[in-house]
């Protein structure tokens, strides 16, 4: 059994599991719509009925279900199901080349093999590059393919993936999306004129409500909904506002065979690209952090703490440019955390 790790821009936490022979149920795709940006220009098409999120100026994503989101962040147990993303990264002094941005695309295994395979592509009309990936997991076979294309010194990384085994079910329709990419490239500079500022994403809310749950609570942003995680423990509860990838999540699980924290904290460091833990107490009792980078502009922190005999792991993510707005609220909320 092998453990992939994360570097810069992957994913992070994926257990690969061998020979696995399972096969998930596909969401079916009942229509394709072109999502188009107006800062860059790109544009792809995406499933009708799937979730989707866009950042304007770098990102589209869509998933099967809001959900699964998560997985492709975590890579734990949950349904199968699929997801299709066009994000853009420009060439500066921290990617100073579309080599680079594809070195910190790729998951870095456990045994240091690089299980990629690259190939040559199109994407946009522009030669590409090509990068496959796929492996075992407990629910059936997980496939990624990612796809590379420079233009205008951004490079645009359309990815489309699936687990459960799924993939194949999704072959027509991924290579649709991909024929209709239109790469990004820089805007025109004009004349700045009076105009209204384009509406983004909402900022999370200072003003935080109370959220009860079984085996805990917890003040949480009063913009931000509660949706049932995944997760092979007792419970999982995930909060989130309008950005996919700003949350908070709470897992609980059964410690009554191992309720030692340390013990704990040492079977999980390898999940978090060997990151040292950081001491603190949530409600009291002893607790551990550990900060870690799950995908580009992503930053991230995993908190574990035991209370009897169950085990609670505490996850936030959010946007890196907007650290400042994000990490001291989510802060906020985890010193508001009781544990039942």
């Amino acid at each position: 059994m092998t453990f992939p790790r994360l570097i810069a821009l992957a994913l992070a936490g994926i257990i690969a599991l061998s020979g696995c022979s399972h096969k998930a149920k596909p969401v079916p795709i009942e229509g394709l719509e072109l999502i188009k940006d107006e800062i860059r220009l790109f544009e792809m098409k995406v499933p009708t009925n799937w979730f989707k999120q866009q950042r304007k100026g770098d990102l589209i994503i869509s998933t099967t279900t809001p959900a699964i989101g998560n997985r492709f962040l975590k890579f734990g147990k949950g349904e199968g199901g699929g997801k299709i993303e066009l994000r853009v990264i420009p060439i500066d002094s921290s990617n100073p080349s579309i080599d680079t941005i594809i070195k910190r695309s790729k998951l870095e295994f456990e045994d240091n093999l690089d299980r990629y395979t690259p190939s040559q592509a199109t994407l946009g009309g522009k030669p590409a590059t090509k990068l496959s990936v796929k492996f075992d997991q407990e629910d059936g076979e997980f496939q990624l393919e990612s796809y590379f294309a420079e233009n205008d010194s951004l490079v645009t990384i359309v990815t489309v993936a699936a687990f459960g085994k799924t993939f194949e079910d999704y072959q027509k329709e991924f290579a649709e999306v991909l024929a209709s990419v239109k790469l990004a490239q820089r805007p025109v500079v004009v004349a700045k004129t009076e105009t209204a500022t384009p509406l983004g994403p909402e900022p999370p809310s200072d003003t935080l409500r109370f959220y009860n749950a079984p085996d805990f609570s917890i003040e949480i942003p009063q913009n931000f909904e509660g949706k049932k995680g995944q997760s092979s423990g007792i419970s999982s509860m995930s909060f989130l506002g309008s950005r996919f990838d700003c949350t908070i999540q709470v897992d609980v699980f059964d410690a009554s065979k191992q309720n030692d924290l340390n013990k704990i904290i040492d079977q999980n460091k390898a999940r978090y690209q060997g990151a040292g833990q950081v001491g603190t107490t949530i409600n009291g009792q002893k607790a551990y952090y550990f900060n870690y980078n799950p995908a580009a502009n992503v930053a991230a922190r995993a908190y574990f703490t035991v209370k009897g005999n169950k085990m609670f792991r505490i996850t936030l993510n959010w946007y890196k440019p907007e650290q400042a707005v994000y990490l001291p609220l989510f802060e906020r909320c985890v010193a508001t955390v009781k544990l039942k």
